[in-house]
Parts: C-alpha cells; structure tokens; sequence
C-alpha cells in the first residue's frame, strides 16, 4: 500500500474541503430558484484592465482607470436614459483580442480602444449620456456571441473556484466546435450573486433577432457544451439556468420565463396529439 506524507495528505484535504465549500459541489449549489434574480439595467459596460489574478476585491475602486470611469458613471447616471453597469474583464486569450483600456458596450455591440483617464469624462459624456459616437477613438461594431464568467476570486472564494474552471472549459469547447471567430469568453470582476456561481452572461449580435445579454447561475462544465449549442447556436434559453436578462424587471423576467414555458408545453401537447 502506498504510504504518502503526512503533509501531503492534510493539503489533499484542505483541497478536496474547498472544492466542496467553494465549488460545483457545494451543498448550496443549484438549490434556489434563479429566475428574477438579475438587478434591472439597460446597458453593460466591460473596461479590459488587469486580470483576476491581480483585481482587489473593490476592483473598481482601483486607483487610475477602473476608479475613475467608476466614478465618471455615477456621477452621471441621473443624466443617462439607460440604467448603466460597469464591470471589468480582462486576462490573456482575451474576449476577441481587447487591449487594456477598451471598452464593450452591451447590448449595443460596439468597442472604443485605449480609454485613459485624461478622456474619462469626455468618454462618458459623449458615449454615455448623450449617445453619440466618441470622436476620440473609431467605434468597432463587434459580431458574434461575447461570453463573460465571474471568476472574481478575492470577492468571493465560489466565483475565484468555478470561474476559471468554466472559461477554461468554454475555450476549449468553443475551439473544438471550430467556432474561435464568433464565439469570444472572458473572465470578469463581481456581476451580483456569488451564491449562484458559476455566474455566466451572454451577448449576442443577433439571439432570435436582436442584441441582449442573457444571465445564467449555478452553470458547471457539464453545462458548458448544453449552453453552446442550445444558446449559443441555437438560440434557445437555457431554462434551467436562466437568471433573467438585460432590460428587463424581475417580473419581466419571471414573466418571459412563464410565457416560453407555456408556449413549449403546448407545442409538446399539439405534436403528441
């Protein structure tokens, strides 16, 4: 029998014990309801900076960009006709090669490059609260589905665990489907509910139509290929793990759900007719 040092075997366990607490087999894992669970706003800001390796837990507090766009946004937001979130990503093998600076716009689908604090305010400003195109930079419209996974790991320990799992996971799939060119994931800072990691938000430049996000929770790798090919390519919501969507209330969503749900029991019913 193999024998293995004492040290060695109460690192084993310290492991196998955060992977229950933190990870896809946590007790609390999958036993809420998630529908309704995403706070109501209209636009999604993505500033690329750093990596999760090296975002505090305040990452948008962070002195230079993140705070100051942060605080450009709030200071604003009575301006804005759309309710705005901010929220960083970045990493290497990054969402559709971003260089630290750029800023994604969702649902919009647009990217500005290379934002420094000296343009903040005008960024906002013109961008934000007037919506119109920022002449300081060429506006890129982005195509294809933009996936992001909270794997913010010194906010909470469940997002840091499942978070670089689920991208690694989402990379390696997305390239054996050959879909690389259309299909971009990154890592991003707190989204809202740590309880429901693995927390994954999907943009697409054309879902059924139109350009939204869609919210998912308590997604594992297991639920990565499902999530490809039913939302990604086949336009279809993921039932099971949809927390809600962009631009829509809580009741909104919850009434969106109830009505696809509806709509499906009575195709189910009218095919076995």
């Amino acid at each position: 029998m193999k024998r293995f040092p004492l040290r060695l075997l109460s690192l084993r366990r310290l492991c196998t014990s955060s992977t229950v607490e933190t990870g896809f087999r946590r007790s609390e894992f999958g036993r809420e309801r998630l529908v309704g669970t995403v706070q109501p706003y209209d636009r999604h800001v993505f500033l690329h900076y750093g990596s999760p390796a090296t975002w505090p837990s305040d990452v948008e507090a962070e002195e230079g960009l993140p705070r100051s766009l942060s605080l450009a946004i709030k200071a604003r937001k009575g301006e804005m006709k759309k309710k705005t979130r901010l929220t960083v990503h970045g990493g290497a093998d990054d969402a559709a090669s971003t260089s630290r600076g750029d800023i994604l716009i969702f649902p919009d689908m647009v990217r500005y490059r290379n934002l420094s604090n000296l343009h903040v305010d005008d960024f906002v400003e013109e961008v934000l609260v007037k919506e119109t195109k920022w002449q300081s930079s060429s506006m890129q419209t982005l195509n294809g589905s933009f996936i992001f996974v909270c794997s913010h790991g010194t906010r909470d320990q469940r997002c840091g665990f499942c978070g670089p799992v689920l991208v690694s996971k989402f990379r390696e799939d997305i390239a054996a489907l050959g879909l690389s060119d259309k299909v971009f994931v990154s890592p991003c800072s707190h989204i809202g509910g740590h309880k429901y990691a693995g927390n994954v938000i999907i943009f697409d430049s054309s879902f059924n139509g139109e350009s939204t996000g869609h919210w998912y929770g308590y997604v594992s790798p297991d639920d990565v290929p499902v999530l490809l090919e039913h939302h990604v390519t086949g336009g279809k919501i993921v039932e099971n793990l949809w927390r809600g969507q962009v631009g829509l209330s809580r009741e909104e969503q919850k009434r969106a759900q109830e009505h696809r749900l509806q709509s499906a029991s009575e195709i189910a019913s009218t095919n076995h007719r």
